[in-house]
């Protein structure tokens, strides 16, 4: 093994023991993510992988066994086993070793008046994405999280990937020089088949529209698309022009979109998400081109970023190698080489939630890296902006 490669594996460590601190656990209960659920796996698994978590109470359930037999699988006390977030709130709120967190995993038509409970007793928030399934209840948590002053963190969980977050230092450091085009995809296939019969069954709340939001496939991985956008190149959509519908005669909400989008350094970007790409899977993807290179990230092959300099050859760029950002390390589990994906960049959002609750709790600076509240927000404001374009025949829309 080169020498240089293991002060890289020294450093690497380094970093990530700095990063855990070891602070007493974070007393946690979670809101939705019962039996079945591989959202409520992740977040589970994504909470305790640093080991800054304890999972102590939740509602896993609405009927009240099917909660208590799962919250016991789990390893719970049968008391903190609800079935009723309400309850959960006020009980836990009184106990003195109450929850100091909640992860909340239910339709986004949910996440307000759960938040909200939690919120108001000063329980710290880390919510699945999107936000809600409209303006006025993004707006209304916003006020509400501000006002009793607690962190609130949103699993877009691609933002984490160690990779990806090299990718945004090479745009903030100005290596790739001013950004002038953006293209974001994320091709998924998962309605092709879909029968009308069958849509009730399989797409279940995401066709209630107060669950949902005013369209589904822009909920679903829209949101994660353009809180990518914004992430990696630290710009902010000025106008977006959409073309959002359904490609299936058989299901009856928007499974395709197509944006165009002006942003506000002059640069234009795209967006194409769709569960109607026959085959696809995650085939979540981002480039970025500037007047001085290009940098191009790919989630299913997420330990490497393609680098180009303007009239140089392309660089293929490893994770925890030589000359990786400290960023990029600090998000980084193994050694080069070894694969690290989904669940390991879920945790970081989770760590980094942790960490900022101790930041909180000893009054110093706050650094948040994970996305938060007022992500969520501009979030919810882009969907409502692409689906009144889309209304008024691809119209160029401010957001």
């Amino acid at each position: 093994m080169k020498k240089k490669q293991k002060i890289v594996f020294g450093k690497l460590n380094l970093l990530r023991n700095d990063q855990l601190n070891f602070d007493k656990k974070i007393k946690i209960g979670f809101i939705g993510g019962g039996p079945n659920s591989f959202i409520g796996y992740t977040h589970r698994l994504a909470s305790r992988f640093d080991n800054r978590f304890e999972t102590v109470a939740g509602v896993f359930s609405r009927n009240k066994e099917k909660s208590m037999e799962f919250g016991l699988s789990l390893g719970l006390d049968p008391q903190r086993c609800y079935n009723d977030y309400k309850i959960m709130a006020e009980k836990e709120s009184k106990r003195s070793d109450g929850i100091e967190a909640v992860g909340i995993m239910t339709p986004s038509g949910d996440h307000y008046k759960i938040a909200r409970s939690f919120a108001e007793n000063k329980v710290h928030v880390i919510c699945d994405k999107p936000l809600t399934a409209n303006i006025k209840d993004a707006e209304a948590l916003e006020k509400i999280v501000k006002k009793n002053n607690i962190i609130f963190a949103l699993t877009h969980n691609y933002s984490a990937y160690p990779m990806l977050r090299e990718a945004k230092e090479l745009v903030s450091k100005n290596k790739i020089g001013k950004v002038k085009l953006i293209n974001v995809e994320y091709p998924q296939g998962y309605t092709v088949a879909v029968k009308k019969k069958d849509e009730k069954n399989i797409l279940k709340w995401r066709l209630d529209k107060k669950m949902s939001g005013p369209s589904m496939i822009l909920s679903e991985i829209g949101t994660h698309a353009y809180h990518l956008l914004r992430y990696v190149t630290g710009l902010e959509v000025k106008e977006v022009s959409a073309e959002v519908s359904s490609l299936s005669e058989e299901i009856t909400v928007d499974d395709n979109a197509f944006l165009t989008l002006r942003l506000n350094n002059k640069a234009r970007g795209s967006i194409w998400v769709s569960s109607a790409a026959t085959g696809g899977e995650n085939g979540l993807k981002i480039r970025v081109y500037g007047t001085k290179g290009a940098v191009e990230w790919f989630q299913d092959d997420p330990n490497y970023i393609k680098f180009t300099l303007l009239n140089k050859p392309t660089q293929l760029v490893t994770r925890a190698s030589n000359n990786v950002s400290n960023l990029s390390l600090k998000s980084s589990r193994v050694a080069a080489g070894h694969p690290e994906g989904f669940f390991e960049a879920f945790a970081n959002i989770y760590t980094e939630f942790a960490e900022s609750i101790h930041a909180f709790k000893k009054q110093k600076n706050l650094n948040l890296i994970h996305p938060n509240i007022e992500d969520g927000v501009k979030g919810i404001k882009f969907i409502y902006a692409a689906k009144k374009s889309s209304n008024l025949n691809s119209k160029w829309i401010k957001v």
